[in-house]
């Protein structure tokens, strides 16, 4: 099992030599057996673990009993334990989401708050590191180390750049491959394009997925073997929800009665359906770039092969609408079928956007009525020192108890000068909105700042800000006004985070 999972570590570069690793374990078998199994293949990998355990507060005593015993195998283990309490009902309560999509979002929340935990205190260890090790005892580890990667085809990575980014830090979550299996066909029986049916990605951005090589039953196995004990969550067993009607009742019966290998078979599939994807992918992006100017697809793009003309409309459609939510087939159709209909024919498509045949062409835009681009999304954040948070910005007040250099750039998560903050909103653009784009007080109209950056038309009236007035304090996604940033003058911060939808 150690050598499956350290095998599919390295062919997949899941993880690389030095990390430092944030384990999200819940106390349930698969996230029990990833905290052993790293905890093995660490002295090898030179890894640093430190596990983070979510207590959601939806099943009273039980889940501060896993929380409790989490914490003891991590004592057991000498591997750093921290608890985060989420309050998931009241989430559900103030913004309207499933139970689910709460949960999924407080884990997540908390995985990427602990890896800026992490990577500050990394920093403030190597600037305080003053007093070297014995040199003879310190080859002697390195030595080892070295070997035991060598051994198992281990890359080292030293390198000063990679230790001072983020990229040495990684998320391990422990889905597994009978998860796999059950999320294509849960997307396929729900509804989906190829994306939806490649499965559970090994690795994306920081996290990462090291037992999706391993089934449940060799999990359960390892775990028995090793004589370890793990926490039940009684709702795995309920199958009033679909995900649990598929692995407790329609998986087992497909393996009884037509192929017991069914779920290597599904993950199989929905691994080449993933190169597929990653080639028409690419093959998409070269004849976008050749084929769309202007928000315009010219009409030589239309003998394009259906798949490869099918994903450039796709892409056209989420540069209009800024996201590809709710965004289907059946629309990406529609605007295809544009070819073969007269000139100033349209389709009307999600988010105010309009297609339209044109001579030489198919235009995707934002439709031109006044009453709707004046339109605008407000919710107040911050207001006579109370704060509001929403399902997608949550805010926080802290002192500035560590120095501005620790300040991460991090893409949805910004820190800004709290007491130069009269009112914050989030909200889309509106007419005087501005910008101060350097230290000296230089500001820029949004709409220049929109232009400099070539964000299309389209999607300018979709993109988020936090605005303070007609400041803008940040460009959600993009850049903070230089006015907000924390210096070392600064007394209270306030802390942004941006949860970006699926």
């Amino acid at each position: 099992m150690k050598n499956k999972v350290l095998n599919f570590i390295n062919k997949n570069k899941i993880l690389q030599y030095g990390d430092s690793v944030i384990l999200g374990v819940s106390g349930g078998a698969d996230s029990i057996c990833m905290l052993y199994l790293l905890k093995d293949i660490s002295s090898e990998m030179n890894l640093t673990l430190y596990v983070v355990h979510i207590n959601h507060h939806i099943r009273g005593k039980q889940a501060q009993n896993d929380a409790d015993y989490v914490k003891d195998v991590c004592r057991k283990l000498n591997v750093d334990f921290k608890q985060i309490d989420a309050d998931v009902p009241l989430m559900v309560k103030q913004t309207g989401m499933t139970e689910e999509e709460a949960g999924r979002q407080a884990r997540y929340k908390a995985f990427f708050e602990r890896a800026i935990e992490v990577k500050i205190k990394e920093k403030k260890q190597a600037k305080n590191q003053t007093k070297k090790p014995d040199e003879s005892r310190k080859l002697s580890l390195k030595e080892n180390q070295e070997n035991s990667a060598k051994e198992h085809g281990i890359k080292k990575n030293d390198s000063k750049e990679r230790k001072n980014s983020y990229n040495n830090i990684k998320i391990a979550v422990a889905h597994n491959l009978n998860d796999n299996s059950e999320t294509v066909l849960f997307n396929l029986f729900r509804g989906t394009g190829i994306k939806g049916l490649t499965g559970i990605p090994v690795r994306r951005d920081m996290i990462v997925r090291p037992l999706l090589c391993c089934t449940r039953q060799e999990i359960e196995h390892y775990l028995k073997s090793k004589n370890i004990s793990y926490c039940s969550d009684a709702t795995n067993k309920e199958t009033e929800y679909s995900r649990n009607k598929i692995r407790l009742e329609l998986l087992p019966y497909i393996k009884n009665n037509i192929n017991k290998k069914a779920e290597y078979n599904i993950v199989n599939a929905a691994e080449n359906l993933n190169e597929i994807w990653d080639y028409l992918n690419r093959q998409a992006a070269e004849e976008y770039n050749r084929y769309v100017k202007d928000e315009v697809l010219d009409e030589k793009a239309f003998n394009l092969h259906p798949a490869v003309l099918n994903q450039v409309v796709r892409k056209m459609i989420e540069n209009g609408a800024g996201k590809l939510k709710d965004i289907t087939r059946k629309h990406v159709l529609l605007v295809v079928g544009l070819k073969d209909m007269n000139v100033s024919k349209t389709v009307d498509l999600p988010y105010n956007l309009v297609a339209t045949r044109l001579y030489h062409g198919i235009s995707i835009k934002k439709k031109s009525d006044e009453s709707n681009q004046e339109k605008t999304m407000e919710q107040c954040l911050v207001k006579n020192g109370k704060i509001h948070n929403t399902e997608n910005v949550t805010i926080t007040i802290e002192n500035n108890s560590f120095s501005s250099e620790n300040i991460q750039e991090l893409l949805y998560t910004k820190w800004f000068d709290y007491d130069k903050i009269r009112e914050l909103t989030v909200r889309t653009r509106r007419p005087g909105d501005f910008i101060t784009v350097d230290e000296n007080g230089g500001r820029k109209k949004l709409k220049d700042y929109f232009i400099n950056e070539k964000i299309p038309k389209a999607q300018r009236d979709e993109i988020l800000l936090l605005a303070d007035g007609s400041h803008v304090v940040w460009v959600i996604g993009y850049r903070i006004s230089a006015y907000y940033k924390v210096t070392e003058t600064t007394k209270n911060i306030l802390r942004a985070d941006y949860i970006e939808e699926d």
